[in-house]
């Protein structure tokens, strides 16, 4: 009877915990309840201020509109309305014989986004201004003193004798004592690009004109920094294959107009390169000769009347 008697109050015992158990249990339920409740509406409150999307436009009839967005090469220039608005006030310039304006409105935008249309204006306008009495930054006037002569003076700033007689109308080497000569005072140097094919002429480091050009095969054409260390006009060839000089002007030449070699002081193992002129205009633009970077003829030329021996070319990637 004993035992009977502690085993019911052992049961009760049990059953007063089980109990305690499940409210405290359903306390917690609820309380969890309440919280996923709150943040619900929470979160559906931060939704209703989120600006709504904006609706697609329509498709064209006819046209088909590509799914995902187009990708841009790094050649491409993105024209802003800014900077469409520059250009159109560049051209304003040109047409109104303003070259200086429109050289400074050119070299601000150009200065903002690679805009080619831009980058071919500016090489116009500066080899207009650089050609003509026109003063422009980095010409200057010189008084020639007794003993000069074109070469002379050409040394002393630096710069060529085709570009001094270009400059001041000369026809011939001829000079007094005395006279003024306008003369090029900067300093020009050289950047082609073997991904983009084109090469920069820059005068102290600033974008004076672009020339596309050609470039060796499978990037056979090194990337390191060379000095022109010789020009030549109406270049012979040394045919590879077997040594053969070939002359200017016969069918198998391929050098084109102008030669100027180029050499680099950190890999002297590397010779036989240079800058050269083309008949093959298709070939311009493209990854298309042996190793040497190539011109058009026209361009070579004036690139050449243009650049004295010992102008850096520096050639990336």
């Amino acid at each position: 009877d004993v035992y009977k008697r502690q085993g019911s109050y052992t049961n009760r015992g049990r059953g007063r915990w089980k109990r305690v158990f499940i409210i405290i249990v359903l306390i917690q339920i609820v309380i969890v309840g309440v919280y996923l409740w709150k943040r619900q509406a929470s979160e559906s409150k931060e939704e209703s201020t989120l600006p709504t999307p904006a609706a697609a436009a329509p498709a064209s009839e006819g046209l088909a509109i590509p799914t995902t967005p187009l990708a841009l090469s790094p050649a491409t220039a993105v024209s802003t309305t800014e900077s469409r608005a520059a250009l159109a006030d560049a051209k304003a310039a040109i047409a109104g014989d303003q070259l200086v304006d429109a050289k400074t409105l050119l070299d601000e935008l150009i200065s903002a986004t690679s805009d080619p249309e831009a980058i071919e204006l500016l090489g116009e306008v500066n080899m207009k201004l650089l050609k003509s009495p026109l003063m422009m930054p980095g010409k200057e006037y010189y008084v020639i003193q007794s003993g000069d002569y074109l070469q002379k003076i050409a040394k002393q700033f630096n710069t060529t004798v085709e570009l001094i007689q270009e400059m001041n109308g000369l026809e011939t080497d001829v000079i007094r004592s005395g006279a003024r000569l306008l003369v090029f005072n900067s300093n020009f140097s050289m950047r082609v690009s073997k991904t983009q094919n084109h090469l920069d002429l820059l005068m102290d480091g600033r974008l004076f004109k672009r020339y596309r050009v050609g470039t060796g095969k499978f990037g056979k054409t090194p990337s390191v920094e060379f000095t022109v260390i010789d020009k030549i006009v109406e270049p012979p060839w040394t045919r590879p294959a077997d040594n053969r000089q070939i002359e200017y002007g016969d069918p198998e030449n391929v050098l084109g107009t102008r030669w100027m070699a180029i050499k680099s002081a950190e890999h002297p193992e590397l010779t036989g390169f240079g800058i050269h002129g083309t008949w093959e205009r298709d070939s311009i633009g493209k990854q298309s000769s042996a190793g040497c970077i190539r011109m058009l003829n026209e361009d070579v030329e004036e690139l050449f009347d243009l650049v004295p021996r010992k102008t850096t070319v520096i050639i990336t990637d």
